[in-house]
């Protein structure tokens, strides 16, 4: 297992925690380690913790109608973790406009600081009412605004936008 470098854990250490979990009983599959489909289940916990950042928690999603939607994931799995294990993943925004969120997560290992997975989402905005998407409402836009402008100051992570593809010889 290699930990993250130097600088990446510099970084890490200004990005946001949005969950925090041990690795639980039914998330371990028959290879005896934490299941692809249980690494998203952490990740998506990891948005509502995200949402919970900018006061989107339940309470305000049902007083004013709003939610999210998820439109597109992409998760890198580096390294196995284990059943008690403890993860916490922290979150950086890329980008963000009036109705959209391009998230990135990353989910290290609590004790040796391994990077265990990363996600990158994209995040949309929704009218409830009118199942349609909508801008954020001010106070939502403003707590976006403000973390965007910490995270704009941070390096994007290098797997950031990359798409899935097998490496060739060219030929």
């Amino acid at each position: 297992m290699s930990s993250i470098p130097e600088n990446t854990a510099q970084q890490a250490d200004q990005l946001m925690t949005v969950f925090e979990s041990p690795v639980l009983t039914e998330w371990i599959d028959y290879n005896g380690h934490m299941n692809d489909a249980c690494y998203v289940v952490a990740f998506s916990q990891s948005v509502e913790g995200f949402m919970a950042k900018i006061d989107l928690h339940e309470a305000f999603r049902e007083a004013n109608g709003v939610s999210i939607y998820t439109l597109q994931s992409m998760v890198t799995y580096l390294q196995e973790v284990s059943e008690g294990e403890t993860l916490i993943v922290k979150a950086q925004l890329l980008e963000s406009d009036s109705k959209k969120l391009r998230l990135f997560l990353t989910m290290f290992h609590a004790v040796s600081g391994d990077t265990l997975a990363t996600m990158e989402t994209l995040l949309l905005h929704m009218d409830m009412k009118n199942h349609k998407p909508a801008p954020f409402l001010a106070h939502t836009l403003s707590l976006v605004e403000a973390i965007q402008a910490v995270h704009d100051k941070l390096d994007i992570p290098d797997s950031a936008g990359q798409p899935i593809r097998l490496r060739r010889p060219k030929k």
